[in-house]
C-alpha cells in the first residue's frame, strides 16, 4: 500500500510540473516575438530565468535541513507551489511586454518549480535507497513527464500560434494547485528536530565531499550533458532555417513524448538487472549514435532523430541519475540529489547560452546548416570525455 501511494505521489506531482510545458513555447515565441530578442539575447534570458535550476542544493538545504510542522517535505511543497502559480498570474496580468519583469516573474515560477522538484527527488531516494527501488521511482516520474510531453508538445505549439500570452500564463497557473495536493500521500513518521536533523545531513554531505566518487558522478554528468545545439539554437535552426511552424515544433515534442515515455519504460525493465551496462552505454553508444545530427537537415530527418534521440537519451539520463541517486548520503538525500540535479542544469545553461551565441556567429560566417553540425560535434565530444568519470563512479570502493 505504501508503495502504492508514493508511485501515486511521485505520478500526479510530474504530471503537474509536465502539463507546466504548455507554456514552453509560446515563452520561446514571447522572447522571439514579444520582446524582440535575438538568439544570443534568448539564450542569455533563458539561462537568468534557469538560474534556479543552477542552484538547487541551496533549495535541498532548505527541506533537508530545516524541518517544518515536524516535517521536512508535506509544507514545503505545498508552499512553493503556491509560489508558482502566483508566478504565472502576476505573468499573465502584465499589460504589455517587459523585459524586466517578465524575467523577475520567470524567475520566481522556476524557483517555485525547483523546489518542488527537489522535494519529489529526495522522497525518490529516500524511499528509494530503503527499498531498492531508486530506479523504478524515477522511471515513474520521468515517464509520467514524457507522458504530459505528449500532450503539451502539440498543445503548446497550437497555444502558441493561437491562443494569447495572458491565456496560456493564466491555464498555466492551474496546475501547481495539482503538486499541493501530491504532498497528502507522503508519510513522514519520525522526523527529527532541528538539531539532529542537521547533524545528521551535515554529517552526510561531509562524507559525500571527500568521495572522489561522487566527483566523478558530477563532472560525468556534466561533460554528458554538454551539447550546444539544443536549446536555443536548436529552436532558432527549427524555426529560421528550416522554416518549421510553431505547430510542427509542438509535434516534435509531442514525438518526443511517446518516444520518453517508451525509454523509461524500457529503462524500467532494464533496472532489474542494475543500471552499470546502460550507464556505460550512455557513452560507447551514446556517441555515435550523436553524429546522427549531421542528418538533420529537413522535417522528415528533424522528425525520426527527434524520435530517437528522446527515446535513447531517457534511459541514458535516467541511469545517469540512478547511479547519482545510489551516492546520495543517509540524511542529506535532497541537498545531495540536488547537487547533481543541478550539474546537469548547470551543463543545460552552459550549452544554452553558448550554443546561442555560437549559433548565431557560427551562423553568420558559414550558414545555419554548418553552425548546427560543428555545434553538435562539440557536443559528441563531451560525450566521449565523460568516460574517464564514468569508469572512475563505477569502480568499487
Amino acid at each position: 500500500m505504501r508503495r502504492d501511494r508514493l508511485l501515486a505521489f511521485f505520478a500526479v506531482n510530474y504530471f503537474a510540473q509536465g502539463m507546466g510545458g504548455l507554456a514552453y513555447e509560446p515563452v520561446s515565441y514571447y522572447l522571439k516575438d514579444a520582446l524582440g530578442l535575438g538568439p544570443g539575447q534568448s539564450a542569455a534570458f533563458v539561462a537568468w530565468m534557469t538560474l534556479p535550476l543552477t542552484v538547487k542544493p541551496l533549495f535541498g538545504v532548505l527541506t533537508d535541513f530545516l524541518p517544518w510542522a515536524g516535517s521536512r517535505r508535506r509544507p514545503h511543497l505545498i508552499a512553493v507551489s503556491l509560489v508558482t502559480s502566483l508566478g504565472w498570474l502576476l505573468l499573465a496580468g502584465l499589460k504589455t511586454a517587459n523585459y524586466g519583469a517578465a524575467l523577475a516573474l520567470l524567475i520566481l515560477v522556476n524557483v517555485g518549480f525547483v523546489l518542488s522538484d527537489v522535494v519529489c527527488d529526495a522522497v525518490m531516494v529516500e524511499r528509494g535507497k530503503e527499498r531498492g527501488l531508486t530506479g523504478l521511482y524515477q522511471a515513474v516520474s520521468i515517464g509520467t513527464l514524457y507522458a504530459t510531453l505528449i500532450v503539451t508538445g502539440l498543445g503548446g505549439g497550437w497555444l502558441a500560434q493561437h491562443a494569447s500570452y495572458r491565456t496560456v500564463f493564466l491555464l498555466t497557473a492551474l496546475f501547481p494547485a495539482l503538486t499541493a495536493a501530491s504532498a497528502w500521500w507522503l508519510d513522514e513518521a519520525g522526523v527529527g528536530d532541528l538539531r539532529s536533523t542537521a547533524a545528521k545531513g551535515l554529517g552526510g554531505l561531509k562524507t559525500m565531499l571527500g568521495d572522489g566518487r561522487s566527483w566523478a558522478v558530477a563532472l560525468g554528468i556534466f561533460l554528458w550533458s554538454f551539447c550546444p545545439f539544443l536549446g536555443t539554437a536548436q529552436f532558432y535552426y527549427q524555426s529560421e532555417a528550416v522554416k518549421l511552424s510553431p505547430v510542427f515544433i509542438g509535434g516534435l515534442a509531442t514525438l518526443g513524448g511517446f518516444a520518453g515515455l517508451a525509454g523509461a519504460a524500457l529503462f524500467g525493465r532494464l533496472t532489474k538487472e542494475g543500471t552499470e551496462k546502460v550507464v556505460r552505454a550512455s557513452v560507447w553508444l551514446g556517441a555515435p549514435l550523436s553524429l546522427l545530427y549531421l542528418f538533420y537537415t529537413g522535417p522528415v530527418s528533424i522528425a525520426a532523430l527527434n524520435v530517437l534521440f528522446s527515446l535513447t537519451g531517457v534511459v541514458f539520463r535516467l541511469a545517469w541519475m540512478d547511479l547519482a541517486a545510489k551516492t546520495c548520503p543517509e540524511g542529506a538525500e535532497a541537498t545531495a540529489f540536488a547537487a547533481y540535479m543541478a550539474v546537469f542544469n548547470i551543463a543545460a545553461s552552459a550549452s544554452n547560452t553558448l550554443g546561442g551565441r555560437w549559433y548565431e556567429a557560427l551562423t553568420a560566417a558559414h550558414g545555419p546548416y554548418r553552425a548546427m553540425a560543428l555545434l553538435s560535434l562539440v557536443g559528441t565530444a563531451g560525450t566521449l570525455a565523460a568516460w574517464p568519470c564514468l569508469a572512475r563512479a563505477l569502480r568499487r570502493p
